[in-house]
């Protein structure tokens, strides 16, 4: 059963650079769940992402490039990568408080530059303007001026609640006491919680949370 509403990116082929384990396998996780029709890949470094362009010239619509990489800045990596593969669409994603940058992977000729603090919803709509062809530069400064509507999975407030003591490494035990049930109802929570979010255990679950739900109020 569908528990949240997407709108499908049905062949749209990206392929993220990123060398940070997590916010990669964060993010893939997140999108694949999202827009499961997506051709998603993610590669930790711009060897790996040469020689996947390489061998499929025409399965990305996408090439979404890490602003800090051990090998350099992600607007060089992403210049060397355009003179080898000169029919690909490049794009910069950044964490960088950089008011320059948009306008630095605009002038790089690239088509978009996202910041990582986008939420995952905001990256979707971010992602659906692209396939339709549209150049897209959030500015970091600014609200993005895309839907806002977030995807919470189905989840109810009280199964929200878990996945929040999950996310900050409570266990069972703990998150029973805390939130006065028995340990066999946080277990029962934490099953139907991996149901909803497509997911096979904690791990997952709070990377793909921490990409795709909206922050908690402080």
């Amino acid at each position: 059963m569908e528990q949240f509403s997407v709108t499908p990116l049905t062949g749209f082929g990206l392929l993220l650079v990123d060398d940070h384990p997590l916010f990669r396998e964060g993010l893939l996780l997140a999108i694949e769940k999202m827009a499961p029709d997506c051709d998603v890949v993610a590669v930790s470094s711009q060897e790996e992402a040469d020689a996947i362009l390489t061998s499929h010239p025409e399965r990305f619509d996408l090439v979404l490039v890490d602003y800090k990489l051990p090998q350099g800045s992600g607007l060089s990596c992403a210049a060397e990568m355009r003179v080898k593969h000169p029919l690909q669409s490049f794009g910069l994603i950044s964490g960088a408080d950089d008011a320059d940058l948009p306008e630095r992977a605009r002038a790089a000729g690239l088509v978009a530059f996202l910041p990582k603090s986008l939420e995952m919803h905001a990256l979707h709509q971010a992602l659906l303007k692209i396939a339709q062809g549209e150049p897209l530069f959030v500015d970091q400064l600014a609200p993005p001026q895309l839907e806002t509507q977030p995807s919470t999975f189905g989840l109810t407030p009280r199964q929200l609640d878990v996945l929040g003591m999950l996310a900050s490494g409570k266990s069972n035990k703990e998150i029973a006491s805390d939130m006065g049930i028995a340990p066999a109802t946080v277990k029962n929570h934490i099953e139907t919680i991996f149901e909803k979010m497509g997911v096979s255990n904690r791990m997952q679950a709070v990377m793909v949370a921490r990409a795709a739900l909206p922050p908690s109020p402080p």
